[in-house]
């Protein structure tokens, strides 16, 4: 904790630190336009904020988010609620002595699960909640030892499916190589390999980016845009095509690259939930207020 102090107040002292992570909320498709009127959340200045997943529930608007905290140079889970544009009554959910981020939500018969990425603890982890949106209490785990990242789960033809990210020891490989199973529910008990994994190897388009969502009877993937030294430049939004234990295509249907606001220089997360979407997004040293 002091070594993550010292590195914290150096960065301040010399101007290194290269994150400023936040998010903001547009409305209807994703495209050039509606994201110039994206709606961005103020953060502290010693926090950032990212990979924002949209909820719903009896008629108010959430948001679960990693809340990286500069001084102890660690995630946690937090979660904040929507109002007239902003973000209030923002509490610390889920917090452990290892990094939390990427906390996927879903629903499953009436239950709400959250699913954060836990990759420094070499398992998946899976919350349920005994008293939405505050309390959680850890439900199954699975992938013990391996490093994991990212996991989204999606429902399709009735069965549901993991997407996740996997890496037996390069790091950097979670940007790239992307896994899917099949999988009985959510306790984990019988996990099935797709038989062409990684069924993505690529640094453009492998890392999860958000939840699978459907529009006009298409299923749509977010996915990351990154390069060999830049992680998370950019979003690609892609079309699965086949789902099956023996098949999987996806087709690219736009990119979106960080060009749509003054001062920004990466974007690498987006969920969508309806007319609504959410979007993270990282800017310049030189941004300020004014210029946001």
């Amino acid at each position: 904790m002091i070594k993550n102090y010292i590195k914290y107040f150096i960065k301040k002292i010399f101007n290194l630190d290269n994150e400023n992570w936040c998010f903001g909320l547009f409305y209807g498709d994703i495209t050039l336009s509606n994201l110039k009127k994206i709606k961005i959340f103020e953060k502290p200045t010693d926090e950032f904020w990212a990979d924002p997943f949209f909820v719903e529930h009896k008629k108010k608007k959430y948001v679960f988010f990693e809340n990286f905290k500069k001084k102890q140079n660690k995630g946690i889970i937090s979660v904040g609620e929507i109002k007239n544009d902003k973000l209030v009554n923002i509490r610390d959910i889920l917090i452990k002595n290892y990094h939390l981020s990427y906390p996927f939500i879903f629903k499953r018969s009436n239950s709400y699960y959250l699913i954060p990425e836990t990759h420094q603890i070499k398992r998946l982890e899976i919350y349920k909640a005994k008293n939405f949106p505050y309390e959680w209490k850890l439900y199954s785990t699975a992938f013990n030892g391996e490093i994991v990242a990212d996991p989204t789960v999606f429902l399709h033809n009735k069965k549901l499916w993991l997407f996740i990210n996997k890496t037996k020891k390069k790091l950097s490989n979670l940007n790239k190589d992307l896994y899917i199973y099949q999988i009985d529910n959510l306790k984990l008990k019988k996990i099935i390999a797709h038989k062409k994994n990684p069924v993505v190897s690529n640094l453009n388009g492998g890392r999860n980016a958000g939840n699978i969502f459907k529009l006009n009877d298409k299923i749509y993937r977010p996915s990351q845009i990154n390069k060999k030294k830049i992680y998370g430049y950019g979003l690609k939004i892609s079309e699965i095509t086949k789902l099956s234990l023996n098949t999987y295509y996806e087709k690219k249907i736009k990119t979106i690259l960080p060009n749509f606001l003054k001062n920004l220089k990466a974007t690498h997360h987006i969920s969508k939930h309806g007319k609504f979407s959410i979007i993270d997004m990282n800017f310049k040293k030189t941004n300020s207020k004014k210029n946001i």
